[in-house]
């Protein structure tokens, strides 16, 4: 499956987002977040957290509903200027639990991953490319655009940023588990409560 939605946000949280220097912070840390459901106030507490009940919830696009312990999450940096510190592509993948990975071998995946850019500045290129037909067929190749919301198999398809040719591309991920990571256990994923 793969699913697009253009205009996702209302500009409220759209401009939180933009105007929230935090945002972006630490790209490529690994969070976990046990969602709303499991608050005892059910009430998100960051802008992050604000952004995936807003997905996952309030404004569920899909109206599919997912048996999970929580979100996984990470916002991502490509740049077509190196002296950024960040690369311009994201190498082909698909989403696991890398810890469980390194320690066993074993491969574990979300249910569904999702991809969303709130155009915090203009960039051309940085498209998904998102193998649903394996890595030596062509890929399906979805714009990154502001405001768009992507979800898809993002641990069974695997997936890559192609590179951005102007700007600096930014996108957050969230993945939806059906059990706790090992990531969340070993430390490698940050949890939040």
């Amino acid at each position: 499956m793969i699913a697009v939605f253009d205009n996702f946000l209302d500009e409220s949280l759209l401009n939180k987002i933009k105007n929230d220097p935090t945002f972006f912070a630490n790209p490529g840390e690994y969070n976990w977040w046990a969602g709303w459901f499991n608050q005892a106030n059910n009430v998100p507490f960051t802008l992050k957290h604000k952004l995936i009940e807003s997905i996952w919830c309030s404004k569920n696009p899909i109206r599919e509903v997912y048996d999970i312990s929580g979100f996984e999450y990470w916002t991502g940096i490509q740049t077509a200027n190196p002296e950024l510190g960040h690369k311009d592509i994201l190498a082909n993948h698909y989403d696991k639990d890398e810890a469980w990975f390194k320690k066993t071998g074993e491969i574990s995946t979300p249910l569904i991953g999702t991809v969303f850019y709130p155009g915090i500045e203009e960039f051309t290129g940085g498209e998904l490319a998102i193998y649903t037909d394996g890595i030596d067929e062509k890929p399906e190749i979805i714009k990154a655009k502001p405001n768009r919301l992507i979800i898809f198999n993002a641990g069974e398809y695997v997936h890559e940023v192609l590179r951005v040719k102007s700007g600096t591309r930014h996108a957050i991920a969230i993945n939806l588990w059906k059990n706790v990571p090992y990531g969340v256990e070993s430390g490698e994923m940050k949890a939040e409560r």
